[in-house]
């Protein structure tokens, strides 16, 4: 008994908890910033295929692209001419015509804009060249690699 005492009163003194403890609760909050964002892939390049003054449009093929956005962000997309300095919010579409081979295009994009999911969505820059055209060519068949202005931007806006 005398050893039961002894443990009882130096457990009182340490503060250690017995049979007669109370608890109490405090609630707290947790408060969060998101700071939203999106992210946009490379842009494929878009492929014409033109023989001089054709009777119909040709469409460009590829221009594929992904957008990642947080998800609930709205975007929209905006284009434009050559690569300087983006200024926002861009063009919904573009004309151009090649410095290298004299052909007039029209570049748009798939889709206005929408919502982001938090995973990646696809769209494409659209490319058509109206018929008829004669374009510039010395040769049997003439490409644009040396053209200064076949680069553009794409303007994310969110």
């Amino acid at each position: 008994m005398k050893k039961l005492m002894t443990s009882l009163l130096v457990a009182g003194a340490f503060g250690v908890a017995t049979s007669d403890a109370a608890n109490t609760s405090g609630q707290f909050n947790v408060n969060m910033t998101l700071a939203s964002t999106c992210s946009l892939s490379a842009v494929t390049a878009i492929d014409f295929a033109y023989t001089s003054l054709q009777g119909a449009v040709a469409n460009g093929t590829n221009g594929n692209f992904t957008v990642t956005c947080t998800n609930g962000l709205p975007y929209t997309f905006g284009l434009q001419t050559g690569t300087g300095a983006a200024t926002p919010p861009g063009a919904a579409t573009i004309t151009v015509t090649d410095n290298a081979v004299n052909l007039q295009y029209v570049l748009g994009t798939s889709a206005a804009g929408a919502t982001g999911s938090g995973a990646s969505q696809a769209y494409n820059v659209t490319g058509t060249m109206a018929a008829s055209q004669s374009g510039t060519c010395a040769t049997a068949s003439c490409t644009n690699a040396a053209a200064t202005n076949r680069t553009h931007t794409l303007i994310l806006n969110y």
